[in-house]
């Protein structure tokens, strides 16, 4: 069991985060090669999440025409795994390459700096927030782990998980009967369970298994990490002053933000619809990691692009490829996610361009909803 959770570990942890960082790599490359660079504190959790966004994205790339031609599913896997694995490794030596040219403050000096503020009383009251926080996280997971939750749901996604392992097939079998069926458009161009039999096939269990009990424990940290790189922004500044007081408060403020988030989701299951009861019973569904993982995501790098567009009169070219990115991941979700997610940037974009009246901010949500579109237009078509 040691081993099947290490397995985890390489495929939801160390792979994304290896493919976020190399989705990132070529714009701090260029700021060594230009002499502009600066020693910053690296941004792991905007890296890691990033890093699920651009490895549901290649999925979905990878995995929709095999399902639409009626392909195999070890295809699938193979490909997906040789090109995973070579952006991760490329991800790894990158931030490498960028340690050696100190781009990034050394880990070890953050860890010092950390334990010099333990020593100060106040300082110990905000990790003792923290801890209290990560207490609440330990116990969501603990309990989703020991209570296998059932849901209808479940009849129809796990088994196309396991079909898709065990006969080498994908959407082509009956869920409730295993009789053959043609594909339905509905399911087979958001193929969700099938990144669920990947990880399944990777770490040796059952797609039941690795369902109900292995994903939960990485997509619900996800989710928080999320969370805690939007309380950055929402918390930021919220107190005026440079007097101690006021800056401690300011530092006590996300924590506090943290844990009233982890109260809402431990008390939020009052029904079968609330986002609550996705993350923490649901969470093996791609419905669950479109509300949970992706929307989120779309609010913070949108929350970013209004900053950039603020300060700097645009917003890099590179978030309209992040964008286009979360869409195709959204699209691996759910058939509904191109309508849904191109709604949310669109509107954003033009809050953004009545605000700043930046035209240049359509153009990159546009560019952003049109993996969208396709998939949209796929639909209809079969």
């Amino acid at each position: 069991m040691i081993l099947k959770f290490l397995l985890l570990g390489v495929w939801m942890v160390l792979v994304p985060l290896g493919m976020g960082y190399f989705a990132l790599g070529a714009a701090k490359t260029k700021e060594i090669k230009s002499g502009s660079g600066g020693r910053k504190k690296l941004e792991i959790g905007y890296v890691f999440c990033l890093g699920y966004i651009v490895m549901w994205a290649v999925f979905q790339l990878v995995a929709v025409p095999f399902v639409i031609q009626k392909g195999k599913y070890h295809k699938v896997e193979l490909i997906f795994e040789i090109l995973s694995l070579t952006f991760a490794i490329a991800g790894g030596l990158l931030f490498l390459l960028h340690l050696k040219y100190k781009l990034w403050k050394n880990p070890m000096l953050c860890l010092r700096e950390f334990w010099k503020r333990i020593k100060d009383r106040e300082e110990l009251a905000v990790v003792l927030l923290w801890l209290l926080f990560l207490a609440g996280l330990l116990f969501q997971l603990m309990q989703t782990y020991r209570l296998a939750y059932a849901d209808g749901d479940d009849a129809f996604y796990i088994p196309v998980s396991v079909a898709a392992g065990n006969s080498n097939t994908m959407y082509l079998k009956d869920s409730y009967t295993g009789s053959p069926i043609n594909i339905n458009p509905r399911y087979g161009l958001a193929p969700f369970p099938i990144w669920v039999a990947f990880i399944a096939s990777k770490c040796g269990v059952n797609a039941a298994v690795a369902a109900q009990s292995l994903i939960p424990l990485v997509l619900i940290p996800v989710t928080y990490i999320l969370y805690l790189e939007l309380g950055k922004l929402l918390c930021r500044n919220v107190i005026s002053g440079e007097e101690p007081k006021e800056q401690m408060r300011q530092k006590r403020l996300l924590p506090l933000f943290m844990i009233f988030v982890v109260l809402l989701q431990i008390f939020g299951n009052y029904s079968i619809y609330p986002a609550s009861t996705f993350l923490l019973t649901r969470t093996r569904q791609g419905k669950a990691a479109l509300g949970n993982v992706i929307l989120p995501f779309f609010i913070l790098l949108l929350y970013k692009m209004a900053e950039e567009v603020k300060k700097q009169g645009k917003a890099g070219m590179q978030n309209a490829f992040w964008l286009m990115a979360a869409m195709t991941a959204g699209c691996l979700c759910s058939t509904m996610a191109g309508f849904l997610c191109s709604m949310l940037v669109m509107l954003t974009a033009g809050l953004i361009f009545v605000l700043y009246k930046k035209p240049y901010i359509l153009l990159q949500g546009f560019l952003g909803c049109v993996p969208g579109i396709i998939y949209a237009l796929l639909y209809l078509k079969y």
